[in-house]
């Protein structure tokens, strides 16, 4: 625990500094007197989109006021503060500080949303490392499981559906190099990884399409007829729709 308090601490250090730097910071707010002032105050501020201006307000009422009752409400404005700003690993890290402080709070289901959000935002093209794209996965199946009647249910689904799209898209790059140099058993193993864990998408179903047509060619033209069938099944136009085709006729002709 002590070392991702440090993490968390580090994080927040560097990208306060970088805010900074970069000149982006803007001028500092007063603080009023009393609490309920600072949340109005803050509240004003982000209503306006003073992002920067607001956080400072929440960040000094959490400081001064840390058992308030609006102190759930403070840290969740901070976090959607520096959200609305695009600065997604901040924001992220302040999701968890309410999730971690203030379970208990109405914001908290939100929280656990943003942070997929969050993590799905910092996640780079397929071609890189996709650890991002696993840990937004992650939270977004973790919010409709623990949420399931809450409005942000539909949008998180379709950050499922993203995610698995840009995961399949990964795996896909792997499995056509395999696929090009003859190395069919590989080809196999990220054509299951990709039909098992990321559907939905046209990697998808070129991933039937490729295991339908090396098992065809080792003479295993039942399953084959199976994973074409399910090409041809696919709703969309697709153009793998008509190389199945003619691999369902060529295997009818056998």
């Amino acid at each position: 625990m002590g070392r991702v308090v440090a993490r968390i601490a580090a994080t927040l250090a560097a990208a306060l500094a970088a805010a900074w730097l970069t000149g982006c910071a803007g001028s500092l707010p007063s603080i009023p007197d009393t609490p309920a002032a600072v949340m109005a105050k803050a509240d004003a501020l982000f209503d306006r989109e003073s992002y920067f201006q607001a956080s400072e307000l929440y960040r000094a009422f959490l400081e001064r006021y840390p058992g308030d009752d609006r102190s759930d409400a403070a840290q969740f404005r901070l976090a959607e503060s520096y959200f609305r700003d695009g600065e997604y690993e901040l924001a992220s890290v302040e999701y968890q500080i309410l999730l971690a402080n203030y379970g208990y709070s109405s914001h908290a289901p939100e929280a656990l949303y943003r942070i997929g959000v969050c993590f799905w935002e910092q996640a780079p093209k397929a071609v890189r490392d996709q650890q991002k794209s696993y840990d937004a996965l992650a939270k977004f199946e973790q919010f409709i499981q623990t949420f399931p009647e809450h409005p942000l249910v539909p949008e998180a689904q379709d950050y499922v559906r993203r995610v698995h799209r840009r995961l399949a898209e990964k795996a896909m790059i792997a499995l056509r190099w395999y696929y090009k140099r003859g190395r069919f058993q590989a080809t196999l193993i990220y054509c299951d990884k990709i039909i098992d864990s990321y559907p939905d998408n046209e990697f998808y179903v070129e991933a039937l399409y490729l295991k339908g047509t090396i098992l065809f060619a080792f003479g295993e033209v039942d399953e084959a007829v199976q994973l074409f069938s399910r090409v041809m099944a696919w709703p969309e136009d697709l153009r793998v729709k008509a190389y199945a085709e003619e691999k369902l006729k060529e295997a009818r002709e056998r």
